[in-house]
């Protein structure tokens, strides 16, 4: 992990700029769009409606790239390869896959987050009930049951 994290933050530098640049162009294009719809809105002319078509396409566009680049960063980072090439690698993946990585990690995504979302639910349970047993929340006043909660 050292080593990657070497390669990436000194001769894949370049690289990883250059994908964060990507990902910096499409939001500015994407403000941009926002801008003239609400520059439509406030004129109140047809402009707004191919704005907001825009802003949404570039959206999509945006998310793409940013989930791509997750994936270009990580062979940048293990191999050492230069982001196109390191992009050709993902689509090879992926195509050789059958899109089944974008899949799982999509899935896995959710599962952790189901996860972390039950286990404080039940944490903010414990300490409601360590609220209730003790006065350690005695300063909280009435919102002592939502601080121990938190």
């Amino acid at each position: 992990m050292t080593s990657s994290l070497a390669r990436s933050t000194t001769y894949s530098f370049g690289s990883i700029c250059l994908g964060s640049l990507i990902v910096a162009i499409i939001q500015a294009l994407r403000e941009i769009a926002n801008q003239a719809r609400e520059q439509g809105r406030q004129n109140g002319d047809g402009a707004q409606i191919l704005a907001c078509i825009a802003e949404c396409i570039l959206g999509c566009i945006q998310s793409i790239v940013e989930y791509f680049n997750k994936w270009a960063y990580v062979y940048v980072g293990i191999y050492g390869y230069k982001y196109i090439e390191a992009g050709k690698n993902v689509m090879a993946l992926f195509t050789a896959r059958g899109w089944e990585v974008v899949i799982a990690d999509d899935l896995v995504g959710n599962t952790i987050f189901l996860v972390t979302l039950i286990t404080s639910l039940l944490m903010g349970g414990i300490g409601i009930l360590v609220e209730l047993s003790t006065d350690w929340f005695i300063d909280a006043g009435d919102s002592a049951q939502i601080v121990a909660f938190a």
